[in-house]
């Protein structure tokens, strides 16, 4: 338990995190403004909608995948994860280091929208609250399941960049092809701000779409620890 808090601090204090934390807010602080610029009128409902459904959605997997993904890569390259393993065994250090990533992604999400909402809040009430809180908790979910899909990409390859990028590329990819394949409702973004095509928004639909990411994510995972397993034992 000791290490799992010292490492979810380290996570904190890790120049990742705090540049992904500010890129997000500047995110949300830019639709902010172009919201205030745009319109005449305001209210707080319409603010946070508009705001928050402008320019984080678009990369939300990579400001998940930045803050914590490719440490364990990281101390392999330099030594410092044999001092690990020399305290915690395999499976338990790759359980503890996957809760404290996903954590970590998703706080990643969490904070900007929080920040967000009370920017939006201080003009004026919002019709409701409950909504919103339930869009701010949606982010902290998806900033875990794709922070877990980047964490598992560190199991399957050597380059440090891939777990970074992959997960942004694929959701690119699914942003442009979805459409032509008549599955609109299961537009990627839709699974950050429902806003943005709420005509099509189905709660299965984002509840799906996360599950079969984030169980593709952890298959990844059992996979690529069986794989080194084996490889360690045959070369004994």
């Amino acid at each position: 338990m000791r290490w799992l808090l010292t490492d979810f601090k380290r996570g904190l204090t890790e120049r990742s995190f705090l540049g992904a934390l500010v890129l997000g807010c500047l995110g949300m602080l830019g639709g902010f403004i172009i919201y205030l610029m745009t319109h005449e009128t305001y209210t707080a409902t319409e603010a946070f909608e508009a705001s928050h459904s402008l320019i984080i959605p678009f990369i939300a997997p990579l400001l998940a995948a930045l803050p914590y993904s490719n440490m364990t890569m990281l101390e392999e390259d330099c030594g410092y994860k044999k001092l690990l393993m020399l305290r915690n065994k395999s499976r338990e250090y790759t359980i503890k280091r996957w809760w404290v990533n996903n954590v970590i992604s998703g706080i990643t999400l969490l904070v900007p929208s929080l920040l967000l909402m009370l920017a939006c809040r201080s003009f004026s009430s919002f019709e409701s609250v409950q909504v919103i809180l339930g869009v701010v908790g949606l982010n902290f979910v998806f900033g875990v399941v794709y922070g877990s899909l980047a964490y598992s990409l560190t199991f399957v390859n050597q380059k440090r960049y891939i777990p970074l990028i992959t997960p942004q590329v694929l959701y690119l990819l699914f942003i442009y092809a979805f459409p032509y394949l008549n599955l609109e409702k299961y537009f990627p973004p839709l699974a950050f701000s429902p806003w943005i095509l709420p005509s099509l928004v189905e709660v299965q639909a984002i509840l799906l779409q996360l599950t079969i990411v984030f169980g593709a994510s952890c298959l990844v995972i059992a996979g690529g620890c069986f794989y080194r397993k084996g490889v360690a034992k045959w070369l004994q």
